[in-house]
C-alpha cells in the first residue's frame, strides 16, 4: 500500500466503526450541502484504490470533469508529503483501478446502474469491489437505497452513498442492510462527525476534520468544542482573485500578517498581486462551470455567454469551495444579493453554508448571513482557509475595514 498522510480519516473511521465496509454491506454519509461529502467519499475510495482495488464511482449531479476534480484535491492532500516518483506510482494506481460514470442530466435508476455493472464487466473485464454513490436525493430516496442494498448482497460489493442532510434517512426497515450512518456536521473551523444506527441512536466520535482537505486535525489543532481557533497568521491561507481593489488589499493585507496566499487566475485575466499566482487549467475551470441562467437568475440579473464573466465565475468557485469563512467588500441589495459579479461568490457561501461575512460600502458596517437574513457583527478571522474577494471600486471605508479585520484577528495578544 502506498504511503499515505498519517492524518487519513478512512484509518480513523475504520477504528471507530469496527473496521471497513464489507463485501454485502452499505452505509451513507449525509450532511448538509458544501460540507464535504463528497470530499469524505472520495476519501473512502482512494483507500480502496490506492490498495489496487477496483472502485466504480457514480456522480447523480456532477460532471465526470467534476468528480476528477475531487479526487485530484483529495489525492494531493494524501500524497503532498511523498517523493515525486511515490505519487506518480500512486497516481497511475489510482487510474487503473476507477471508472467514473456520471448521470449529470439524466434520470438515475439502480436497474441503470446494474446494466452499466455488466456493461464494464463484459467489454472491459472491469469488477468493483467497492462502488461508490454520490449524490441521492429527492422523493426517490428510500426506493434507491433499498436497490443499492439489493445490488450490494446480489453482486457481492460494498455500497457508499451520500444524501442530503434535508432528506429522510434511510427507513427502519432497511437498517436491516445498512450498516452505518454517518452525519457531518460544519463549524467555523472544523467539520464534526456523527454515527446514526437504526436504533435511532447518534454517537459523536471523537474526530475532527478540516474542512478543505477533510484530512483529521491534530489534537493540538482541534480543542475540546472543535473551535479550532487559528493560532497563528502564518496557519492561514487567503484564498483570493488578484484584481485590483478589494482582493488586492486582501492580499496586501495577508502578506503584512504573514498569511499564505493563493491567487487563483486564468489566461488572459488581469492581476495586480503576483504573489501565490495559481493558473486554473481549462480542466479546473470546468469544474466551477455554472450555466450563466442559472446564475443571472439567482441574483437576479442579465449575464451574457461570454467567455470572461463564465471564467471569473468559475475562479469565484474555486475561491469559495476551498475555504471555511468567506469576506465580502460590496453593496447588499434589498434581495439579499451583493452587487457585481463578486455577488456570486456571496451565492456560493450561501449555498455551501460556510460562515459568510459581507463589508456594505454605503453602510459602512460588516454583517454576518445567519442563515435566513444579514445581521450586523463585527468579524473575526478564526478559519484557517478564508476567501477575500469584493469589488474593484474599494473605498476607504472598505479599505479600513479589512485593515482592522487583520488587526482585530492577527494583533499581539489575539493569536500571532
Amino acid at each position: 500500500m502506498h504511503e499515505l498522510d498519517d492524518r487519513t480519516p478512512v484509518r480513523a473511521l475504520t477504528q471507530y466503526l469496527g473496521g471497513e465496509l464489507k463485501a454485502g454491506q452499505i452505509a451513507f454519509i449525509t450532511a448538509k450541502p458544501g460540507t464535504g461529502k463528497s470530499q469524505l467519499l472520495v476519501h473512502l475510495a482512494l483507500d480502496r484504490l490506492l490498495r489496487e482495488q477496483n472502485v466504480l464511482h457514480v456522480a447523480l449531479e456532477e460532471s465526470v470533469e467534476h468528480v476528477r476534480t475531487h479526487y485530484d484535491q483529495v489525492f494531493r492532500a494524501l500524497t503532498g508529503k511523498a517523493r515525486a516518483q511515490e505519487r506518480a506510482s500512486a497516481l497511475v494506481s489510482a487510474e487503473r483501478h476507477r471508472m467514473i460514470h456520471t448521470w449529470f442530466g439524466r434520470q438515475f435508476s439502480v436497474d441503470a446502474l446494474v446494466r452499466s455493472l455488466d456493461l464494464l464487466s463484459e467489454m472491459a473485464g472491469f469488477q468493483p469491489g467497492l462502488v461508490v454513490v454520490d449524490g441521492v436525493a429527492g422523493p426517490e430516496t428510500d426506493q434507491i437505497a433499498k436497490g443499492l442494498a439489493a445490488l450490494a448482497r446480489t453482486r457481492d460489493l460494498a455500497v457508499w452513498f451520500t444524501l442530503a442532510e434535508s432528506e429522510a434517512a434511510p427507513d427502519a426497515a432497511l437498517w436491516v442492510d445498512v450498516r452505518v450512518g454517518l452525519r457531518l456536521t460544519p463549524d467555523a473551523t472544523s467539520v464534526r462527525l456523527t454515527r446514526l444506527d437504526g436504533d435511532g441512536q447518534a454517537e459523536d466520535l471523537p474526530l475532527c476534520l478540516d474542512p478543505a482537505t477533510m484530512l483529521v486535525l491534530r489534537d493540538d489543532a482541534a480543542p475540546e468544542g472543535a473551535r479550532a481557533l487559528v493560532p497563528r497568521a502564518a496557519d492561514c491561507t487567503l484564498y483570493s482573485g488578484g484584481a485590483n481593489g478589494s482582493e488586492a488589499a486582501f492580499g496586501e493585507a495577508a502578506e503584512r500578517w504573514g498569511l499564505q496566499e493563493v491567487n487563483f487566475t486564468f489566461e488572459g485575466h488581469k492581476q495586480v498581486r503576483s504573489r501565490g499566482r495559481y493558473v486554473l487549467s481549462e480542466r479546473e475551470l470546468a469544474a466551477g462551470d455554472v450555466s450563466l441562467r442559472y446564475v443571472s437568475k439567482r441574483l437576479s440579473r442579465t449575464y451574457s455567454e461570454g467567455t470572461l464573466i463564465r471564467k471569473v465565475l468559475q475562479t469565484l468557485w474555486h475561491m469559495v469551495s476551498r475555504s471555511q469563512q468567506v469576506f465580502v467588500i460590496g453593496q447588499i441589495q434589498e434581495d439579499g444579493t451583493v452587487v457585481g459579479g463578486t455577488g456570486w461568490s456571496v451565492e456560493l457561501a450561501r449555498m455551501w453554508n460556510k460562515s459568510l461575512w459581507v463589508f456594505d460600502q454605503d453602510l459602512g458596517r460588516w454583517f454576518r448571513w445567519d442563515g435566513e437574513e444579514w445581521v450586523p457583527g463585527i468579524p473575526v478571522i478564526e478559519a484557517s482557509h478564508v476567501t477575500g474577494t469584493g469589488t474593484r471600486y474599494l473605498d476607504a471605508k472598505g479599505r479600513e475595514a479589512i485593515e482592522d479585520l487583520f488587526r482585530r484577528s492577527f494583533d499581539v495578544g489575539t493569536g500571532d
